[in-house]
């Protein structure tokens, strides 16, 4: 029997730390090829979790990149983007088995730039149609509901782009000190490495103090800032994917702009607060929403004791608390399968080549 989804989220901290130390070795195969060609932009088309993971990393890239970093879906690349030449595109999929990736290399292949696939095993469907194939460092993950390959992911671009940085890749975002942020922040990664494992624990204990409240969800906002709009969409995709419920995921003033209307006591709130400035408009809004539900939840790296970083990197731990939450709540409700009636959903628009397995979470 293979592992379950807590034992690969459990594996978390180790295998960060150990992709940080190996830095060099996973992200040379595309160091190389942008020192070769300086591309004028770096695009990353992913979808679902690593979409995410992208999201999650990009602010962190910007950096030492700046702005010249893109992040779109495979369906929006393969149906509305325009190929630039001077660009350089990543094709991103941990399993690549998804049929959108597949589609958008072959978009690549056809106007005649490099098809790069970044993906989490080299013998995947997409490795067989790429020029180019990157493993980024997650091991092994057999479970279907991503969370290693999550969180690797995310480390893998932001050591990505620390990698390009100085380097003569004409990107404009570098730290005016190049050599003392890098080593700075080198060590705020492995901080944020230790900090998963922190978060998750912690996660362990609120999910046993909430019982009721978690087993009994319905209605689920995620609302997030900077960094953590990726977070906020991770732990939306999670909870209604595993747990089959109704859930969304705003920047937290966004959602005063309507979605708050429909608030009731049964709703549930996570508030995801990295700890710059913007967290107090976010302590604000979360104790008003508490006037209406008892429900809301500040997931703030004030209340958790982790060793603090820069709000860029704290996506690398809060996921973990979104992670476990997932996890505990469809094993503690017995959630394992879809409805009946979706296997003919699925029948008629599959996602994943026939190639693809998984295994269950618990």
């Amino acid at each position: 029997m293979g592992k379950t989804m807590e034992q690969y989220i459990a594996e978390i901290s180790e295998v960060l730390k150990k992709n940080i130390a190996d830095r060099k070795r996973i992200t040379e195969p595309i160091y190389s090829l942008l020192s070769s060609k300086r591309p004028e932009r770096l695009v990353i088309v992913a979808s679902g979790s690593s979409y995410n993971a992208a999201l999650c990393a990009v602010r962190f890239m910007q950096r030492y990149l700046g702005d010249r970093v893109k992040l779109l879906t495979p369906f929006s690349f393969t149906y509305y983007e325009k190929i630039r030449p001077a660009d350089t595109y990543l094709l991103v999929s941990q399993s690549g088995s998804s049929t959108n990736m597949i589609e958008a290399l072959g978009k690549c292949k056809r106007a005649g730039i490099p098809a790069i696939a970044v993906v989490g095993n080299r013998g995947c469907d997409m490795a067989k149609e790429a020029d180019i194939t990157v493993e980024y460092g997650v091991g092994e993950e057999l479970v279907g509901y991503v969370t290693k390959g999550m969180s690797t992911l995310t480390l893998f671009f932001m050591l990505l782009a620390m990698e390009c940085a100085g380097d003569g890749i004409p990107f404009d975002g570098e730290p005016e000190n190049l050599e003392a942020a890098y080593e700075e922040d080198l060590k705020e990664l492995y901080k944020a490495a230790d900090n998963h494992n922190t978060v998750y624990r912690y996660a362990m204990e609120f999910c046993e103090r909430n019982k009721k409240e978690m087993l009994s969800m319905k209605h689920v906002f995620f609302l997030g800032c900077g960094a953590n709009l990726g977070t906020a969409a991770e732990g939306a995709l999670k909870l209604s994917e595993m747990l089959h419920v109704q859930t969304n995921d705003f920047e937290v003033e966004e959602f005063l702009h309507g979605p708050d209307l429909q608030l009731t006591p049964e709703y549930s709130l996570f508030f995801i607060q990295g700890g710059d400035e913007a967290g107090r408009r976010m302590e604000e809004i979360c104790e008003a929403a508490k006037e209406v539900t008892d429900r809301a939840y500040l997931i703030s790296v004030k209340d958790i004791p982790v060793d603090s970083t820069e709000e860029w990197l704290t996506p690398i731990y809060l996921t973990a608390f979104f992670q476990y939450l997932a996890c505990f709540c469809a094993r503690e409700m017995g959630v394992v399968g879809e409805h009946p009636l979706f296997a003919r959903f699925e029948e008629k628009v599959a996602c994943k080549t026939e190639n693809y397995t998984e295994e269950a979470p618990f």
